[in-house]
């Protein structure tokens, strides 16, 4: 369970780190359309890449 626990926390200060980055640099073409439309893309992504790593990480930790 702590592992569990340790691997959540690395996924949500990734996220945090990937997200905070991808907001730093100002955009002089800023329209929230387009920024909803790069976060979906970003999360859609992300999400079956990060499921894939928790299956692999628990079928080879238990």
């Amino acid at each position: 369970m702590t592992f569990l626990i340790i691997l959540v926390a690395i996924v949500c200060i990734a996220a945090l780190v990937i997200t905070l980055s991808l907001t730093r640099a100002e955009d002089s073409n800023y329209s929230s359309n387009r920024s909803i439309n790069n976060q979906l893309i970003m999360y859609l992504a992300l999400i079956p890449i990060i499921a894939v790593i928790l299956v692999l990480a628990w079928v080879f930790v238990m």
